[in-house]
């Protein structure tokens, strides 16, 4: 199952609060209880909770690529990681773990943008590119995980779980209406509106990008599409 939790600086100045980010981790101890994993710098804060599948004994989070400047914590499960594992090192990419998680940073390397076109699972990812100073937070093609964001002043923060957003205590928990209102007529979220006010939810098939500014201006968060159903 896994989880994964986060805190943003959109300024990419302040180190993020690590008591909060463990908060938010802790928060989501039931969908990982085997293992968490933290990436704190400044300007973001990442978090993982692990349950072990895929390369029990190296798969812990975050992952590197070759020279560390690409990281990803990642909640899912990558259908074909043998496959693309078999053609990543073909073309000379070093594997340092058997997990399915350790392919998203090599694909980066390929792909860069376009990775999550590449994807063939279901997924809720955080990844960082130190190089271009860019986190992307990305959701699988039908939205089989979950994934959660809210923006606080010039901070953000997103959790695989709603509760692990409340957790960090920044965001207050207060009802949406409207989103309630969805959520009884519907019997699901299908949107981006959520039961809590301030509270979104990543669409499937879609990703965000924060690149941060180089004068110090809050990045802005930009949400794009990569896939969507074809209806002929």
């Amino acid at each position: 199952m896994c989880g994964i939790a986060g805190i943003i600086d959109l300024t990419g100045k302040r180190q993020p609060d690590s008591a909060a980010l463990q908060s938010m981790a802790q928060a989501l101890w039931h969908r990982g209880p085997d293992d968490d994993g933290y990436l704190v710098r400044p300007g973001f804060g990442f978090a993982n909770r692990r349950l072990s599948i895929v390369g029990l004994g190296d798969g812990q989070q975050p992952i590197f690529n070759e020279d560390q400047t690409v990281a990803v914590v990642y909640n899912g499960e990558l259908f074909d990681y043998p496959e693309r594992k078999a053609e990543l090192q073909a073309k000379g990419h070093v594997f340092r773990t058997h997990t399915d998680t350790e392919i998203i940073v090599h694909l980066y390397e390929e792909y860069g943008e376009d990775v999550f076109e590449q994807l063939r699972g279901q997924f809720a990812i955080a990844l960082i590119d130190f190089t271009k100073r860019t986190i992307f937070l990305a959701r699988d093609r039908v939205g089989i995980c979950p994934l959660h964001w809210s923006r606080q002043g010039d901070w953000m923060f997103f959790g695989s779980e709603i509760k692990a957003i409340l957790a960090s205590g920044a965001v207050p928990a207060a009802a949406d209406p409207r989103g309630l209102d969805q959520l009884f007529t519907f019997f699901a979220m299908g949107t981006r509106r959520t039961m809590f006010e301030g509270v979104q939810s990543l669409l499937p098939g879609h990703y965000l990008k924060i690149a941060f500014r180089r004068d110090g201006k809050a990045a802005e968060i930009v949400e794009r599409r990569y896939w969507d159903f074809d209806f002929p």
